[in-house]
This record gives structure tokens, sequence and C-alpha cells, in this order.
């Protein structure tokens, strides 16, 4: 269906999104509403996929389903970055990368248009300012989540909500 809507000159760059499928006329409306909620995180996430399935993005609905506890994370792992010069961005972008690529240096630095010196240099600064080292596995899953959460949270261009105080 893409590659057929792709072919007309206007109304582009299309994007299909699909629900899974539930049964029932009651699963139809289901499978909308998850294809809906579905587009509005790619759009939010700045996915650029022209087919969005909703199962592929269970985890961000998981994250944002407890949004003062995912508001929580961030403050606490990823805001430290704002700290840096030039501040947080390059470094959310350079952990973006970094995850997007396996946590291959090479591949990060390729990616990013940096040398390999300056992806490192990076992953260590913030491992400096946060307390969490992207490079550890044992870390690097508080890392991720705070860099999705950041993203969906629209970090840092947008100011986050206070932290929960309970």
């Amino acid at each position: 269906m893409h590659t057929d809507l792709s072919r007309f000159p206007r109304g582009g760059p299309w994007r299909i999104t699909v629900g899974r499928p539930y049964p029932g006329s009651y699963g139809i409306a289901r499978s909308y509403e998850e294809a809906r909620e579905a587009l509005g995180m790619a759009v939010r996430l700045q996915l650029d996929m022209p087919v969005v399935r909703a199962e592929d993005l269970l985890i961000y609905r998981v994250l944002l389903r407890d949004q003062p506890a995912i508001t929580d994370l961030v403050h606490a792992v990823a805001s430290p970055l704002a700290r840096a010069r030039g501040g947080a961005g390059p470094l959310l972008e350079t952990l973006d990368a970094y995850f997007a690529t396996g946590c291959v240096v090479t591949e990060t630095a390729r990616r990013l248009h940096l040398s390999v010196r300056a992806v490192t240099y990076r992953l260590e600064r913030i491992a400096e300012l946060t307390g969490y080292d992207p490079t550890d596995p044992a870390q690097r899953f508080t890392v991720h989540a705070a860099v999705l959460g950041a993203r969906l949270l629209g970090w840092p261009q947008r100011d986050l909500p206070a932290p929960d105080p309970g």
C-alpha cells in the first residue's frame, strides 16, 4: 500500500500505521486506536519510518504508561547532561546513535560524522556528568531508557515536568 501511495506526486510523504489484529467488531476499533496512538508516538519520536507497526512501539507505550516514573528517570539520569558545554542535545544524539548501532563506537562515529576519539570522549563525558556509564552493560539499560524517555517527553527542547515529590 505504501508503495502505491508513494507513486502519487502530491500528498506525500506518506506514512502508514498498522495496529495489531484483534477479533470481532470491537477489535477493529481497538486496532484503529492502537494504530492512531502509534502514529502519534512515531511523530513524537521523530521516527523516519514509512510503515509504523504498533507492536514495534510497545516499549514506548510501556515507558509512557507511568509518566511520573519516566520523568523521574530522565531527571535523575539525563538532566545532568544539560551542564555540558553545548547542552544536552549533542550528548543525547551521541547516545541515540550509540544505542542504534548496537553500541559500536566506530559505527556511531561514522553516523555522526565524528572521529572515534570524539565519540569515546562524549561517552566518557556522559559517564562523568550522569554517574551512569553507557558502555557498562549493567548500566546501559538505565541510560537507554532515560534517552528514550527524554525523546518521548521532548526534552531538552521542552522543559521536563517537575519530578513527583512522592
